[in-house]
């Protein structure tokens, strides 16, 4: 065949073809395309979703629209709504998921591409300054009621400042509230200022929701916040100034102060030393407890014959019969009650009727002094503080000899004990005054005397309150 009779075939072939089937291989692909789209595509739980599209152009006005849905994990696709299209062929639902789900609209057997809405759960969070310079930090997570978020394991980490760095704290658990909420909590001890803290929960189906904030190396669901602790009285300057003050002193020393905000620091503040009479203020908090233990709820005259003088002029025989009644067992009653972590009785010894050879440390005894208050039964708590603020005169060197001229209140108990060679000389205090409220335990062994454990102190005590 020539070649002008194969483009006179091909050409009655191109004309033999209908318009309409023409134009309908050229409208093909439009036929067979849905749009769909999300406004907005990430909502907060409980919070609506528009999913708006457009029908292919060859779907008549008013054909029916089918809405798929396939929640977290995304392994189940139920239709969930129906629509008509409208003039111009578009249709629009409004959804509100409870976790992360993928949507699809479908046409005259015709289905959209899969189009994700993220699903943010609602927390509360809670971050409070407590007492001894801790942070709690509370945080209330909203889920779906089938997820089971409750004792699960919280890992948690804290940072100082803006930019230091996170450090692990110990592992908590997740507490159900109800059947949609589980609490995460814990408490740290930090310094002063502005902290940052973490937490990662390890939960099953964690990621039902989506986890926009969740920081590095969170393999659970990750929250993370910010939090400032007040800088109390004394200040970082003063404790340090107090500090250097105390090592230039001879034998063995050791300093704890409670600032206002009940943030302990000090130096060798952990050290075990002999009591002296300081244990005395122990063992009347352990009287005034068991006198309300047995329902008596004021001071009688023989009690007050053994408490006045322990307190006011440190009467060892006073002591020993006061410690003869509420015994040891009522010292570490008190002792775990204020929370101390070192304190002993050294039960072979004789002195002072076992009493005399009680062990503590500083921030034992200050913790004790700075939360004493709480640890009295409340009618008691007057003639408590009475006693321990009208000692004798002869007995108010120390503390209270530096802090009173500066306008404190000041509330404390001193012990001392003569060796053939040395002395130990402490004194705990708790000191009350221009809206703040803080307590100092100064103890010294191996003084060449008194009064130089008394030098150092009121050397301590000046150096805080300069």
């Amino acid at each position: 065949m020539l070649a002008r009779d194969v483009a006179a075939v091909a050409v009655a072939a191109f004309l033999a073809v209908p318009s309409g089937a023409l134009g309908a291989s050229r409208q093909a692909p439009a036929a067979s395309t849905i749009s769909l789209a999300a406004s907005p595509s990430t909502v907060v739980s409980g919070q609506p979703a528009t999913l708006s599209g457009t029908a292919p152009s060859a779907a008549p006005v008013g054909a029916s629209v089918q809405l798929s849905a396939s929640p977290y994990p995304f392994t189940k696709v139920t239709i969930v709504a129906s629509a008509t299209t409208a003039q111009d062929g578009s249709f629009s639902f409004t959804v509100t998921p409870d976790r992360d789900t993928q949507y699809s609209a479908t046409v005259s057997g015709v289905s959209s591409p899969a189009v994700p809405v993220l699903v943010t759960g609602q927390t509360v969070t809670k971050v409070k300054a407590l007492k001894l310079g801790r942070a709690k930090v509370v945080l209330v997570i909203f889920h779906p009621s089938d997820l089971h978020w409750g004792n699960a394991r919280v890992s948690w980490s804290f940072a100082s400042g803006f930019r230091g760095r996170f450090s692990r704290a110990p592992d908590t658990r997740s507490l159900n509230l109800g059947a949609y909420a589980v609490v995460l909590f814990t408490t740290a001890a930090l310094p002063a200022g502005q902290f940052r803290w973490r937490a990662c929960l390890h939960a099953p189906e964690a990621q039902a929701l989506a986890d926009p904030t969740r920081p590095p190396g969170c393999s659970g669901r990750g929250y993370g916040g910010g939090g400032y602790l007040p800088i109390g009285f004394p200040g970082p300057v003063a404790i340090a100034r107090a500090e250097r003050y105390l090592r230039t002193r001879m034998g063995r020393t050791a300093l704890a102060v409670v600032d206002s905000e009940g943030r302990v620091s000090g130096v060798n503040a952990n050290e075990q030393f002999i009591t002296g009479s300081v244990v005395k203020a122990m063992l009347l908090v352990a009287y005034l407890r068991r006198l309300d233990a047995l329902g008596q709820h004021y001071v009688d005259a023989y009690s007050n014959s053994l408490l006045y003088p322990m307190i006011n002029v440190s009467d060892n025989d006073a002591a020993t019969d006061c410690w003869s009644i509420v015994g040891n067992a009522g010292l570490y009653a008190v002792a775990k009650a204020a929370g101390m972590t070192d304190f002993s009785v050294d039960t072979t010894a004789s002195w002072g009727g076992q009493w005399g050879a009680a062990l503590i440390t500083a921030a034992d005894q200050a913790k004790f002094f700075f939360e004493m208050d709480s640890l009295i039964p409340r009618e008691f708590v007057g003639y408590a503080n009475f006693l321990l603020s009208t000692i004798a005169g002869y007995e108010s060197w120390g503390i209270p000899a530096i802090a009173r001229p500066f306008g404190y209140t000041v509330y404390f108990k001193a012990g001392w004990r003569p060796s053939p060679d040395v002395f130990l000389v402490h004194q705990i205090a708790r000191l009350v005054g221009h809206h703040h409220t803080f307590a100092i335990a100064v103890m010294t062994d191996g003084d060449p005397d008194m009064s130089y454990g008394i030098d150092t102190i009121q050397g301590v005590t000046a150096a805080l309150l300069r």
